[in-house]
C-alpha cells in the first residue's frame, strides 16, 4: 500500500509543468531603449526589474519612455498634530514605441497606507518594501499591457 501511494505521488509530482506567468520564455517582445525621468531610485528599480525583457531575442522590439514619481504625504493626525497614518502614492506614466511611433500611453498608479512608525529605521526599511511590491505591480501591469499590444 505504501508503495503504490509513494509511485502515485512521484507520479503527480513530477507531471507538474510549473511555469512562472511572467516568464521572458513566453514574452514574444524585446525592450530595446528605456529612457526615463522623474524618480532616479523608482525608475533604477522598474529598470532592474524590466531588464530580462532586454536580452530576449524577440523579433518585436520596443522602446520605452517612463516618467515616474513617488509622494509620501500625511493623511491622518493625532490631537498632538503628530502624523499617525501616511499614504504613499508611485505613479508611472509608460509610452510604449515601436519605429518612433507611440503604440500605447500606459498610466499605472499605486497607493498604499500604512501606520508612521516612530521608530525611523523600521519605517524606512518598511517604505522599501511597500515601495518595492508596488513597482512589482507595476511591472506586472506593464508586460500585461505590452503582451495585449
Amino acid at each position: 500500500m505504501k508503495k503504490l501511494l509513494i509511485t502515485f505521488l512521484l507520479i503527480l509530482l513530477t507531471s507538474c509543468d510549473y511555469s512562472p506567468i511572467y516568464s521572458t520564455e513566453d514574452s514574444k517582445f524585446r525592450i530595446n531603449e528605456i529612457k526615463t525621468t522623474g524618480n532616479k531610485k523608482i525608475n533604477k528599480i522598474f529598470i532592474k526589474k524590466i531588464t530580462k525583457f532586454k536580452n530576449n531575442s524577440s523579433n518585436i522590439i520596443y522602446d520605452l519612455e517612463v516618467s515616474s514619481f513617488k509622494i509620501v504625504r500625511s493623511i491622518a493626525k493625532d490631537e498632538r498634530g503628530k502624523t499617525k497614518i501616511l499614504e504613499m502614492i508611485i505613479s508611472f506614466n509608460i509610452n510604449i514605441k515601436r519605429n518612433d511611433k507611440i503604440l500605447k500611453n500606459k498610466n499605472i498608479s499605486n497607493n498604499f497606507s500604512y501606520n508612521n512608525n516612530s521608530n525611523k529605521f523600521e519605517l524606512n526599511k518598511y517604505e522599501k518594501d511597500i515601495q518595492n511590491k508596488m513597482i512589482e505591480n507595476t511591472v506586472e501591469e506593464f508586460i500585461l499591457t505590452v503582451k495585449t499590444l
